[in-house]
């Protein structure tokens, strides 16, 4: 019977330090997660930030070109922009990270689709009347106007949604 009793104990103690290795082995995996998942967070909203940065100042970038071809004429160039305008990379971030920042991308989108509009007739409009450019600057300056505003609110509660994720963990 001592026999049976001892070897028992040796499973017994088996099987309590395999579950206590497991349940600790466990925890630091979910621990690794949570982890992954804060850096992850917080290098996409470090990006989104970058990105609505950028997108304002492209949309001032030309708005000026629209300004200098129609009240300077210096002619606006077709490749005024160094870099490709990445909204659908920022709508991307914002819809997997923070969606709760979708409305001021739309909005940010809407106005960038006016200021490119201005662009595209500076570019094609040949009948050039003073009524027609008060107009075509009045859409692009208000429109860049708003873009920089707009992506300015979504960068403050960018801000806050990061510190509210990094309260949690």
């Amino acid at each position: 019977m001592n026999e049976w009793l001892g070897l028992i104990g040796a499973l017994a103690g088996t099987a309590i330090g395999g579950f206590v290795t497991y349940k600790v082995a466990n925890q630091r995996h979910s621990f690794e997660r949570a982890v992954e998942k804060e850096r992850r967070l917080i290098t996409a909203c470090e990006s989104i930030h970058e990105l609505l940065s950028a997108i304002a100042s492209q949309a001032s970038t030309l708005n000026m070109g629209v300004l200098g071809d129609l009240g300077y004429s210096s002619p606006l160039k077709g490749d005024i922009l160094k870099e490709k305008v990445q909204l659908d990379r920022l709508r991307m971030f914002v819809d997997f990270y923070t969606p709760s920042l979708s409305i001021d991308v739309k909005a940010i989108s809407d106005q960038f689709a006016i200021v490119s509009r201005a662009v595209a007739e500076v570019l094609l409009e040949k009948n050039r009347n003073d009524e027609w450019k008060s107009k075509t600057v009045e859409s692009a300056v208000f429109a860049s106007l708003e873009i920089t505003k707009l992506a300015q609110a979504a960068q403050e509660r960018l801000g806050q949604i990061v510190q509210t994720s990094l309260a949690k963990g």
